[in-house]
C-alpha cells in the first residue's frame, strides 16, 4: 500500500488543520477568479433564477388525491413541502398548503441538514418518514413527522444520524437498517444488521432479525404492497455491488433464503410474482433466460415456482428500469439511447403483453406511480425539447397532457445528432453532438460517466442551453462502455480490469469529433462527475494533449487506495481490489489517474470539484489529484465547499455558483 511515498496523503484526514486550510485556501482562489465578477454573478442569478421559475412543472408524489411537492425558492433556500389536492394541480392553479419548512428542523437537530427524501405510509399518506441529511452527505437522520398536525409524532419512529435504511412495515411498525455506532457497519460504512422496531419500543427493545459479516457490504428490508394479494418482507443482502442473497421474512421473524441467482436484483413484486432483472444468462428447469431480461417468478411460501420470461432485449436494446401498478408491470426500455415503454397484465395464467397508445419519442422517465391504481406519470423531453409531464391511465390506456415545461433557452438554429466513434478495440461507441453549425473553432463540451451500468440518456439542456449552445458552443453526450446504455454487456465490457476502456472509448468520442471537423483539442472540454470525474481523468492522464480543459467532479482518483476512503470498499465489484489482489494493484498502478501525473507532462487546464461534505467519494480523492497536479505546474483550479454531500443535495443558490463557476471556466478556456 501507498503510505510515505505519497506525500498528499495527510489530505485524507478531513478533521486535520491543515487539510481544511488547504481546501478553504484552494477554494477561496478558485471563488475569486471565476465568481467574484459581475459577469460570473449575472450568470448564476440568471441560473437561479431559471431554477426558481414557478412556471416550471412542480413534479410530486400523489397518495389520495393529494400530490405532494418539495420546493425551494428565494424565502426557503432550504425547501418546504408542501401539498395540494390532485384536482387543482390539473387544474394548472394548484393550492399549496405547506406541511413544513426544512430549515426549522436545523435548530431541533443542532445540524446542517437538507431534506433526502420524504417516505410516506401509503395506507395513510399522512404519516411520513423524513430522511434529513447531514450537510448534504449520505449520513442522514430519521424522523416521524405526522403533516396532518404539522409536528413530529411523539415517541414515533425517530433515529440517529447514519448511513441507515429504514422503511415502513405498516402503520406500527418499521424495518431499521441501522449506521449510527461502528458495531452496526460493514468494511464500507453501510448496515449490516436488520431490525424490526414496533411502535412504543426503543431501539434496544426492538427485534433483532438478520446480520451479515462486517466483510460484506450492506444489507437492506423493506416491504412490497401488493394491491391483489398479501404484502411480502424482503431483505437484501449484497457480499457486493452485483452479488446479493434475497430472503424472504417470514410471520414468525425467520429469514428464509429465495434461491435465485446471485446477480439478479428484485425489481417488484405483484399479485404474487417477483419480478427479476437479470445481469447475467439465467439456466433453470431446462429453461435459459438472457442477461438483461426481465423475468417473473411466482413465489409459493417462500419458495421461487414457475418463470415466464417477459423481455429480452436485442443487441441494441437495454432495461432501464420497472414500475408495478395495480394490475400492470411497466418497463422503461432503451433502444438506441432511446426511451419507450412496454406493459404486462396477468390474465388466463400468463403475464399478457398489453398494447399501449402512441408514447412520445426520445428520454422517458417514470416520476410517479400512485398506489393501488393503474396511472403512471411520465415525462418526456429531449435536448432541445421541454419536459412534458403525461398521465397515462392503463386501465383504458389513455395518455393525457398534466403539464408543458416553459422554454428555458432559444433552440431556433440549434441541432441534434447521434454519430459514433471507433474505439481502440474497434468497438463503436454512439455519441449525442448538441449545437449550431459547428467548425473546427466550436468549443465544446464532452460530458461522460460510464459507470455502474448507468446509462446516460438525451434531457433537456435547461441552463446549459441559455448559457452554453445559444453562445453557438456545443455539447457532447458520450455513450461510453461501462453505462447502461446497451445493457449488461456494455457495462461489464469496462468493468474491473477492462475500466480503462471507458477512458479510451471517451478518447474516441473526443478524437471523432475532430475527425469530422465539428471541433479540435484547442477548443474541447471534457466533464464527467464520481465514476465520470475517474473516467475523465483517466483520459487527462492517458492523453493531455487531445483537449483543452477538464471538469472534474467528485471523482474518484487514488485507485490504489480507493477501498480504504469512505465507501470505497463497496464498489470493489466495479474496479476489482488493488489491497486484495496484485493483478488488480499492478493494473490501477498502470491507470489510477493521481499515480500516472508526470511533472515531465504538460496538461490542459482543470477544474476540480468536490465536497468536504461528501461521505460516498472521500474528498482526498478531489484535494490530492488537485495537489499533485498543481506540484506538476499546470493551470488548475478546486471548488471544495464544506456542505453539498455527493448529490450536490444543498440550496438552489449553492448549485448555481457551482454551475457558472464551471461555465465561466469553461468559456475562458475554450473560447
Amino acid at each position: 500500500m501507498q503510505t510515505q511515498t505519497d506525500p498528499f496523503q495527510f489530505l485524507e484526514n478531513l478533521d486535520s488543520p491543515d487539510t481544511q486550510n488547504f481546501a478553504a485556501a484552494a477554494h477561496a482562489e478558485t471563488q475569486a477568479r471565476f465568481l467574484e465578477n459581475d459577469a460570473a454573478k449575472f450568470l448564476s442569478d440568471g441560473i437561479l433564477a431559471q431554477m426558481q421559475d414557478t412556471r416550471q412543472i412542480p413534479f410530486c408524489q400523489e397518495h389520495r388525491a393529494r400530490m405532494y411537492h418539495f420546493h425551494q425558492d428565494s424565502e426557503h433556500p432550504k425547501g418546504v413541502y408542501r401539498v395540494c389536492t390532485a384536482a387543482t394541480y390539473r387544474s394548472g392553479y394548484p393550492e399549496w398548503k405547506v406541511l413544513f419548512s426544512v430549515a426549522d428542523f436545523d435548530e431541533m437537530l443542532g445540524d446542517d441538514v437538507y431534506l433526502g427524501g420524504v417516505s410516506h405510509l401509503v395506507e395513510q399518506p399522512d404519516r411520513a418518514l423524513l430522511t434529513l441529511s447531514r450537510a448534504g452527505g449520505d449520513t442522514a437522520y430519521t424522523l416521524e413527522m405526522d403533516l396532518e398536525a404539522g409536528a413530529l409524532v411523539a415517541g414515533g419512529f425517530h433515529f440517529p444520524a447514519g448511513k441507515n435504511h429504514i422503511s415502513w412495515r405498516d402503520e406500527n411498525s418499521v424495518w431499521v437498517c441501522p449506521a449510527w455506532d461502528g458495531r452496526q457497519l460493514t468494511e464500507s460504512g453501510y448496515p449490516r444488521e436488520v431490525w424490526l422496531v414496533e411502535r412504543g419500543q426503543s431501539f434496544e427493545e426492538s427485534t433483532p432479525v438478520y446480520q451479515i459479516a462486517s466483510d460484506g457490504m450492506m444489507v437492506n428490508a423493506w416491504r412490497y404492497l401488493d394491491p391483489q394479494g398479501s404484502p411480502v418482507d424482503l431483505i437484501e443482502a449484497s457480499d457486493g455491488f452485483y452479488t446479493k442473497t434475497y430472503l424472504q421474512i417470514t410471520k414468525n421473524l425467520e429469514s428464509k433464503p429465495l434461491k435465485l441467482p446471485a446477480d439478479c436484483d428484485v425489481a417488484g413484486y405483484l399479485a404474487g410474482w417477483l419480478l427479476l432483472t437479470l445481469r447475467k444468462d439465467w439456466q433453470r428447469a431446462n429453461q435459459s433466460y438472457p442477461a438483461g431480461a426481465l423475468v417473473a417468478v411466482k413465489l409459493n411460501k417462500g419458495e421461487p415456482g414457475a418463470a415466464q420470461l417477459l423481455f429480452a432485449p436485442d443487441e441494441t436494446q437495454a432495461l432501464e428500469c420497472v414500475e408495478t401498478t395495480k394490475r400492470f408491470v411497466v418497463a422503461h426500455i432503451l433502444d438506441n439511447v432511446e426511451g419507450r415503454l412496454k406493459a404486462w397484465r396477468f390474465s388466463d395464467g400468463l403475464w399478457q403483453e398489453a398494447e399501449l397508445p402512441r408514447l412520445p419519442t426520445g428520454a422517458l422517465e417514470l416520476t410517479d406511480q400512485p398506489w393501488g391504481g393503474d396511472v403512471v406519470y411520465l415525462a418526456a423531453s429531449h435536448f432541445t425539447e421541454p419536459l412534458t409531464l403525461y398521465a397515462l391511465d392503463l386501465n383504458v390506456m389513455e395518455l393525457a397532457v398534466m403539464r408543458r415545461q416553459r422554454a428555458q433557452f432559444v433552440s431556433d438554429g440549434i441541432e441534434v445528432a447521434q454519430y459514433q466513434a471507433v474505439s481502440d478495440d474497434g468497438e463503436r461507441i454512439p455519441y449525442f453532438h448538441v449545437g449550431k453549425k459547428a467548425d473546427a473553432n466550436t468549443p465544446t463540451l464532452v460530458y461522460v460517466y460510464g459507470g455502474f451500468g448507468v446509462p446516460e440518456l438525451p434531457h433537456y439542456l435547461g441552463s446549459i442551453g441559455k448559457y452554453w449552445l445559444e453562445a453557438g458552443n456545443a455539447f457532447v453526450l458520450a455513450n461510453v462502455r461501462g453505462g447502461g446504455e446497451f445493457g449488461p454487456r456494455w457495462h461489464q465490457a469496462a468493468q474491473g480490469l477492462s475500466k480503462h476502456k471507458s477512458a479510451e472509448d471517451l478518447l474516441a468520442v473526443v478524437a471523432d469529433l475532430a475527425r469530422r471537423g465539428l471541433t479540435s483539442a484547442a477548443h474541447t472540454g471534457i466533464q464527467g462527475g464520481s465514476n465520470g470525474g475517474l473516467v475523465a481523468a483517466m483520459a487527462f492522464a492517458k492523453k493531455p494533449e487531445s483537449f483543452a480543459a477538464m471538469v472534474c467532479e467528485m471523482p474518484l482518483t487514488d485507485m490504489l487506495r480507493y477501498p480504504l476512503l469512505s465507501a470505497g470498499a463497496s464498489w470493489t465489484d466495479e474496479y476489482g481490489n488493488p489491497l486484495k489482489y496484485g493483478i488488480c494493484r499492478e493494473y490501477w498502478a498502470q491507470h489510477s489517474p493521481y499515480h500516472n501525473l508526470s511533472d515531465g507532462q504538460t496538461y490542459p487546464r482543470a477544474l476540480i470539484t468536490t465536497s468536504l461534505s461528501d461521505d460516498r467519494v472521500h474528498p482526498a480523492h478531489a484535494l490530492k489529484f488537485y495537489a499533485k497536479l498543481r506540484q506538476t505546474g499546470a493551470d488548475c483550479r478546486l471548488h471544495a465547499p464544506d456542505s453539498g454531500g455527493h448529490t450536490g443535495n444543498g440550496t438552489q443558490r449553492d448549485a448555481a455558483d457551482e454551475l457558472a463557476c464551471v461555465l465561466s471556466f469553461l468559456k475562458e478556456t475554450l473560447a
